[in-house]
């Protein structure tokens, strides 16, 4: 048996080290463009800072080892230019030659291609950070030049990575980002925490700012934007990616309308000896059915893994039992500064139109309030308002990781608000709450189910409830710190004592730090006949979504 991988890094890696571990005697082949197999691209931001100090620690596996321990033939620097379907063979370019290989199967594990404008292309100091030669190259420009101003444009995972690492070795970072707001699978005002944070270390944020040309002014880089032309020393474009499919779609494979292969749920393309997975995929999309696409290394892993037991069982005759690959949510994660930032699932903006959802927004600390050094993790948790099942989760703050790694699992499981009120987490005061954020994010959409409390949201305050009576029911220290305009100060303890200033013919939205004292107020003025909303997420989720970055 014959088998050929293109592309040596994630997915292709891990098929080809799990097809030996399921079979002795395949002769299995990774043909790979670029110089090393097997890398942590995911490291290389972190390369650019020395926090990752040995490059060697870059390479999770090599050419040798391969070769060695695995028995698989590791052809670098190797290019695919073509694949003749019929007679079951690809074409080969490398340094010295052209040749070809026959193959049984052959897998895809292309990844994507980094999206450079044409104005961008070829410019000496305009980088992409995708392979060890692109860290490499940037090192030695900020070396040679002496780099004390660098753009990165894009303001993604490796955007921010970039931004963050740059300015750890002190270099005066720019990070320009064409969106209203960084980190695309997060809706706006929790992207807000991740903005205050960057410019709380110096980052200058330019939202809403795509850039539109590159050229040089002697050894400087001269970046246009709508507001201006700025200097730079370097450029690092992180704007995304493409999926490298045309090997497959000049195969005859078949492709999405966005370029991506089809494939089965056994990864298996439209040609049942070529399987393709990472990157440049389609993919099932598990929460709302249909389709989509995840670039991400571990959805790529898994991919792998169902692929090579569907390979072995239907191919080397290996009694295994074959699980589909259901997709994935998206779970992702990136650490700006002192915060982590992750998400699960779908965000409002991509359900708009397809889904009558809602959101709720949460504040809690991410171990008991008591015990030193807490801090809030800020949750985002969307659900169908009809149905409350749930859609999705952002976190950002102390130990975001933590609150969506449970989320992840529940939505894998199609778990129910019930779950997350009863979930059962690992308690002492250094690590969690009696009751954690996820309990509390399930016993506010109970208590919303139930109808034990309605709630606002703060960007319908000067629209749905631009007639309500608004009320804050802090301290008045608290009130006088900061208010939301138009609110006035009824703290919570003297609140049934002033019931008589109250009208009953108007709707009441109620305030707080973060939503806590605001359900307790709701509870009472609705026991006294009142028609109450409390402020999701309290004065801090509404002065989040209105910070000017």
């Amino acid at each position: 048996m014959q088998i050929l991988i293109v592309g040596g890094v994630a997915g292709g890696a891990a098929c080809a080290a799990r097809l030996r571990r399921l079979d002795e005697n395949a002769k299995i082949t990774i043909i790979e463009k670029g110089p090393y197999v097997s890398f942590a691209n995911c490291g290389l931001p972190y390369f650019l800072s020395d926090v990752i100090a040995d490059r060697d620690n870059l390479f999770v596996a090599d050419k040798k080892l391969f070769e060695k321990r695995f028995n698989i033939n590791v052809l670098d620097n190797t290019t695919v230019t073509s694949i003749n379907r019929n007679n079951k063979y690809v074409n080969l370019q490398d340094k010295e030659k052209t040749f070809t290989l026959n193959y049984d199967v052959l897998i895809l594990s292309p990844g994507s291609n980094a999206i450079v404008p044409p104005f961008a292309s070829g410019i000496d100091g305009v980088f992409t950070l995708r392979t060890v030669p692109d860290v490499d190259a940037i090192k030695a420009r900020i070396k040679s030049r002496n780099a004390k101003k660098v753009l990165v444009v894009g303001g993604g995972f490796i955007g921010l990575e970039c931004a963050e690492n740059l300015n750890h070795i002190g270099i005066e970072v720019t990070l320009a980002e064409g969106a209203p707001q960084v980190l695309p699978p997060f809706d706006f005002e929790m992207a807000q925490f991740v903005h205050q944070e960057l410019k709380a270390h110096g980052v200058r944020l330019k939202l809403n700012s795509p850039i539109t040309g590159i050229s040089h002014d002697g050894d400087i880089l001269k970046a246009e934007f709508k507001d201006g032309t700025f200097l730079f020393d370097a450029i690092i474009l992180a704007i995304g990616g493409r999926p490298n499919s045309v090997l497959a779609k000049e195969a005859g494979l078949s492709l999405n309308d966005r370029e991506f292969i089809k494939v089965n749920d056994f990864m298996q393309t439209s040609d049942p000896n070529i399987y393709a997975l990472g990157d440049a995929v389609e993919i099932n999309d598990p929460l709302l059915g249909g389709k989509t696409s995840i670039a991400l290394a571990g959805p790529a892993n898994k991919q792998a893994r169902v692929l090579c037991s569907h390979l072995a069982k239907n191919r080397l005759n290996k009694d295994l039992q074959v699980f589909p690959y259901k997709g994935a949510m998206g779970a992702s994660i990136v650490k700006v500064f002192g915060i982590e930032a992750a998400s699960v699932g779908l965000n409002e903006r991509s359900l708009k139109g397809k889904v009558d959802c809602d959101a709720v927004w949460l504040h809690p600390n991410q171990h008991a309030g008591y015990y030193p050094n807490a801090a809030q993790c800020h949750l985002k948790v969307i659900y169908d308002k009809k149905s409350f099942k749930l859609l999705g989760a952002q976190a950002v703050g102390s130990e975001a990781a933590k609150r969506i790694e449970i989320m992840s699992a529940y939505l894998s499981k199609n778990g129910s608000i019930d779950d997350l009120a009863y979930h059962e987490q690992v308690y002492a005061p250094p690590f969690s709450s009696a009751r954690d954020g996820i309990n509390y994010a399930g016993c506010i959409l109970e208590n919303i189910r139930d109808g034990l409390v309605k709630t606002a949201r703060f960007d319908e305050l000067n629209t749905r409830f631009k007639d309500a009576i608004f009320i804050d029911v802090r301290t008045p220290d608290e009130f006088k710190q900061r208010h939301i305009p138009g609110f006035i100060n009824l703290p919570l303890d003297s609140l049934r004592q002033n019931l008589n200033t109250l009208n009953k013919d108007k709707e009441i939205v109620i305030t707080c730090a973060v939503g806590i004292r605001g359900y307790n107020a709701c509870r009472i003025l609705n026991a006294y006949g009142f028609k109450t909303y409390n402020l999701s997420g309290g004065v801090l989720t509404y002065f989040t979504a209105n910070f000017k970055a």
